[in-house]
């Protein structure tokens, strides 16, 4: 029996394109190319997690790797951008440095050789010891750790800065995200996540918990009703400590110096659950238990559950780089919608051609919960702010040594002046544009 023909892959998709749709407004059909939106819906009752690492996480500590050397280029041609990437790869016993540098380097064109890196070695020794390391027999030794370079510099024939603006090298997709649930504009389990590890980071450099050691990493969950955060659903602390802390000193350590000062007594109630160290005694953790890679903490770095995630890191990447300063602007667009009042919630998605340097795609998602069509913010955004490479860095200001400070305790919803992407001086500009 002859098996009945199937359609194309592209036969079907003709087919959907040019059926007919459903009862729908005509926003919805112009907004979804045609076709009528297909809406999901959840339940109002749902829990939303996030997770923040300690700067004496393996992962952290590759980030501040990356960083610091970003920063200390930078620090060497302010106001320029520089190309490249720098990842880091950290072990008990060896970090290993690699990836290119691309920038306007012409007055070092003689040192541009393998003593053009001499200069980071005591940089990263001291990090180290900056995060708690060498202080225990349970940390690795600074001074003792090998540290190798496999990177390369590159001069300024590779920038194109003489050819006007250019695009990236190959296609970026990045995403930015706000929230009018907290004054930060950030969702409010990552926000907390990140303000718990800042507080267990700050009572060891104080000596309040002088025994705590550098790795570990937070995770809370947020109970949402009516699309509002309600209650603390749980908070985990993963520590690290000497032998002799038992787990009674440490949960009490933790309730009394961590969580109380931290989480806000309106979220708490009968259902918080308090987790530390839920699988047992941690003694020999970080290094000694797993290697740390730059780049890998994305979701911690930015919004956790609430936003995609782009195919990069953010640590590392050259300031001229649209895979960060894309992701910087992405937030800085956000931000400025829900600051100015046109939606509760924004996603901004930034597509850049390989080559191009405008955008070709800037879209806006407000979560149903925008105040006006979402095309014409968008339009808006791309009428207030530069958004090709080089507008961005020059309106966020980019040039200057501030990534290591962003490369712990995420790199949004912070109040310090110098990271610019956190203004919102623009609005408005925005709301006349809109």
């Amino acid at each position: 029996m002859k098996s009945p023909a199937l359609p194309s892959l592209t036969g079907r998709t003709a087919a959907a394109l040019t059926a007919p749709v459903a009862a729908s407004s005509g926003v919805e059909v112009a907004r979804h190319g045609g076709m009528a939106p297909r809406r999901v819906t959840r339940a109002d009752d749902i829990v939303v997690s996030a997770a923040s690492r300690f700067p004496g996480h393996p992962d952290k500590l590759a980030d501040l790797i990356a960083d610091t050397i970003t920063d200390t280029l930078q620090g060497r041609r302010p106001g320029l951008p520089h190309g490249g990437a720098i990842e880091a790869f950290v072990s008990w016993d060896l970090i290993v440095v690699g990836g290119a540098v691309i920038g306007p380097w012409w007055p070092m064109r003689d040192a541009l050789d393998a003593s053009f890196w001499d200069p980071y070695v005591t940089p990263i020794r001291e990090l180290l010891r900056q995060t708690g390391h060498g202080d225990s027999p349970f940390t690795v030794d600074p001074d003792a750790i090998e540290i190798r370079f496999s990177s390369r510099v590159a001069c300024s024939d590779f920038l194109r800065g003489a050819h006007g603006d250019p695009g990236p090298d190959e296609p970026v997709l990045v995403y930015g995200y706000a929230t009018d649930e907290t004054p930060e504009l950030m969702p409010l389990p990552t926000l907390l996540a990140h303000q718990l590890s800042a507080r267990v980071a700050e009572t060891r450099r104080s000596g309040t918990l002088p025994w705590l050691l550098p790795p570990g990493q937070t995770r809370v969950a947020v109970r949402y009703a009516g699309g509002a955060p309600a209650a603390l659903d749980s908070v985990e602390l993963q520590v690290q400590h000497p032998p002799e802390i038992d787990r009674g000193q440490l949960q009490d350590a933790m309730a009394e110096e961590v969580l109380v000062p931290v989480i806000p007594q309106r979220l708490l109630g009968k259902q918080t659950r308090l987790y530390v160290n839920p699988t047992g005694m941690c003694m020999t953790g970080g290094l000694f238990n797993q290697c740390g890679v730059s780049g890998r903490s994305l979701a911690v770095d930015t919004y956790g559950a609430h936003c995609p995630l782009p195919c990069v890191g953010l640590s590392g990447q050259g300031t001229e780089n649209v895979q960060r300063s894309g992701m910087l602007m992405a937030r800085h667009l956000a931000k400025h919608v829900v600051a100015a009042g046109l939606a509760s919630r924004c996603t901004v998605h930034l597509s850049y051609c390989a080559g191009r340097s405008e955008p070709e795609a800037v879209l806006v998602d407000t979560h149903e919960t925008g105040l006006v069509l979402e095309q014409r913010i968008e339009q808006g955004l791309r009428e207030v702010f530069p958004l090709t490479p080089w507008g961005i860095f020059a309106h966020l200001d980019l040039g200057r040594p501030i990534y290591r400070q962003a490369a712990t305790f995420g790199y949004f919803g912070r109040e310090e002046p110098e990271l610019t992407w956190e203004r919102v001086d623009r609005v408005p500009a925005l709301l006349d544009a809109v």
